[in-house]
């Protein structure tokens, strides 16, 4: 009788301390993820990559993507997107990315000035940043859940005015370089 007491106790308590061990575990998981920024010579503009440790949760996309919205911690980088864009959301279906921001993605002019430069930098960062993923190939950007019509006066369609986010991106690799 007292064996299976005891027994019973250690098991219990191996099980309890295995728990708080796999509990502890999983909340302090990080893992490194690629941010690209822009850099800005006198002759060029271009992304290029910046590490960073983020924790490990079911919305990691979401959360690299909040990440980017951080900007850089390097000073030779530059953002690429507005300090003050929400992510709405990031779903993942069949190999695409929908990523939905705040409408202040497009109507924030004055942190960057929007240009058809900046543009592509906005673009591609956000698409080569969630394509380091294995599972995503394509990025769709929307805003306030839409893909076309108006926020506030200006086209969701046309994004900053040149590019536009008609369609799915696919990673761009040409405009990446070390730094």
């Amino acid at each position: 009788m007292k064996i299976n007491k005891l027994n019973r106790f250690l098991i219990v308590s191996i099980i309890s301390m295995l728990t708080i061990f796999l509990m502890i575990s999983l909340t302090s998981c990080t893992r490194s993820v690629s941010l690209y920024f822009a850099v800005s010579t006198d002759t060029d503009v271009y992304l290029t990559e910046e590490i960073r440790e983020i924790p490990v949760s079911k919305e990691l996309y979401k959360n690299v993507v909040e990440e980017l919205i951080k900007g850089p911690q390097s000073d030779q980088l530059y953002r690429t997107i507005p300090s003050n864009v929400k992510v709405n959301s990031v779903k993942i279906s069949e190999g695409t990315a929908t990523v939905d921001f705040s409408k202040e993605i497009i109507t924030n002019f004055q942190e960057i000035p929007h240009s058809s430069t900046t543009e592509v930098l906005a673009i591609f960062s956000i698409v080569n940043t969630l394509t380091e993923f294995e599972e995503i190939k394509k990025v769709k950007i929307t805003i306030e859940g839409k893909d076309s019509g108006q926020v506030d006066g200006l086209y969701i369609e046309d994004f900053w005015g040149h590019v536009g986010i008609y369609e799915e991106f696919t990673r761009n690799e040409d405009i990446i370089k070390s730094s």
